[in-house]
C-alpha cells in the first residue's frame, strides 16, 4: 500500500498543467517502530511513472516527456 506524501504541480511539454504525486510505500513494521516508510516513487495522477531529474525537472519514464515544476 502507498501513501501520497506530496503533490507537486508541474507543466508538460505542451504547456499543460499536471499534478505529480510523491508516494511512499507503507511498511507496517517500520511504521510500528516510528520510522519512515519504505521506497518513494513519483507518478502522475494518471499513474504514469515519473523520474526526478533535479528539484524542478522531471521526466515521464514511458515517453521521455519533460515536466517542469510550477512555482
Amino acid at each position: 500500500m502507498d501513501n501520497i506524501i506530496k503533490a507537486i504541480p508541474v507543466r508538460g511539454a505542451h504547456d499543460d498543467a499536471l499534478t505529480l504525486y510523491e508516494h511512499r510505500q507503507v511498511v507496517p513494521y517500520l511504521t510500528a517502530l516510528g520510522l519512515p516508510g519504505g521506497a518513494k516513487r513519483l507518478a502522475l495522477d494518471t499513474g504514469e511513472e515519473v523520474r526526478r531529474i533535479d528539484n524542478d525537472s522531471f521526466e515521464i519514464v514511458a515517453t521521455g516527456e519533460r515536466l517542469t515544476r510550477i512555482k
